[in-house]
């Protein structure tokens, strides 16, 4: 069976994933290797309000930072003597895989529609996440397939992406390519999930996400919305490359757009929510699973809340989560600063203002 009879998770899923007690998601054969669900809609609003903001289109420059990302994936999974026997003898058979784990992850159902080894594929990806991500996710993997750079383009067609990927003639320039993320410390945490007795994933994914593996979608039961599976690396160098082309100012702006989505979410919802200090924890508590972090204190003094988050996955939007809970329960306007994450914690800072 592809999912678990008991909390109907996929099982590929839960055997290539690890949850871990300080907060985190990594991938089991990689524990440097961690992985959140995010909610696609949000990042997707996010790009969107951030292009509109600076008069900007990213279709660009998402494709490009997912290419990169997509390729230094591929290059990890592909290392050693696996690598050489898959580029070699099977690389038809890594593109099967690969389709396997675009649905697993949630980014859509893709099928390879066309392929001619060293030379071009034509995919197409029906309930695609984003279009010029998952163009950059497959342009990557067929880099590191190929063994050479390459060109993508799509287009959108009776509701599917149909992306076409063809080799470059020219080499890309040296360390194009290289990643800067340096994934920081880890903190200790003290989690403790209750476990499936059938997968051993936590019981509670189960609950909170509803997952069809034909389509490659995965829904969050409590909001409706779409989420994918995806890596902390890869979306450093998402918002890494948007912040190298459009300016310091990007993290800022990402934290005010969450703050003011987060906002409007929860006052939709008209309920009463708890604001004192357990509150703030059972709030962050959350962001555990989806493995964005660890909600680890919180202090509420004059008005201002100060809160500390472990491992956390990008502080602009754990910033922009905490605080447009503050807006959508105290009724005030807030200014939100963090601290860097390098130190495997950031501490946040909400004040009305």
């Amino acid at each position: 069976m592809r999912t678990c009879p008991r909390c109907g998770v996929p099982r590929i899923l839960t055997s290539e994933h690890t949850w871990l007690p300080n907060g985190t998601m990594t991938l089991a054969r990689d524990v440097t290797h961690r992985m959140v669900f995010i909610d696609n809609d949000a990042l997707n609003y996010t790009m969107d309000s951030i292009g509109d903001r600076l008069g900007v289109p990213l279709e660009g420059i998402i494709q490009e930072a997912k290419r990169k990302s997509g390729k230094h994936f591929m290059d990890a999974v592909l290392s050693g003597a696996k690598g050489v026997i898959a580029r070699n003898l099977i690389s038809t058979r890594v593109y099967d895989q690969l389709g396997k784990q675009v649905s697993m992850l949630g980014l859509g159902a893709a099928e390879v529609s066309s392929y001619k080894r060293h030379r071009y594929l034509d995919g197409v990806i029906t309930d695609a996440y984003s279009g010029p991500a998952i163009t950059g996710d497959i342009c990557g993997a067929f880099e590191s397939i190929e063994g050479r750079a390459a060109e993508a383009t799509f287009e959108v067609s009776g509701g599917a992406v149909h992306c076409h990927i063809e080799a470059a003639s020219e080499r890309r320039p040296e360390n194009d390519d290289a990643s800067s993320f340096l994934p920081p410390p880890m903190v200790a945490g003290r989690n403790i999930y209750e476990l499936c007795p059938v997968c051993k994933a936590p019981l509670s994914m189960g609950s909170q996400y509803a997952f069809d593996p034909d389509r490659g979608i995965i829904v969050d039961r409590k909001t409706d919305h779409r989420v994918v599976l995806i890596g902390v690396m890869t979306l450093s160098g998402l918002f890494g490359e948007l912040e190298a082309e459009l300016g310091r100012d990007v993290p800022r702006m990402m934290a005010d757009i969450e703050k003011g989505r987060v906002r409007e979410l929860i006052a939709a919802k008209g309920r009463d929510l708890d604001t004192s200090e357990a509150g703030y924890l059972r709030y962050m508590k959350t962001l555990e699973l989806k493995g964005m972090g660890n909600g680890s204190s919180v202090s509420i003094s004059d008005g201002t809340v100060r809160a500390r988050v472990d491992n956390p996955y990008y502080e602009p939007l754990v910033a922009g989560f905490l605080a447009g809970f503050y807006e959508a329960t105290s009724g005030k306007s807030a200014q939100v600063d963090w601290t860097s994450g390098t130190q495997g914690f950031s501490e946040v800072t909400i004040r009305p203002s």
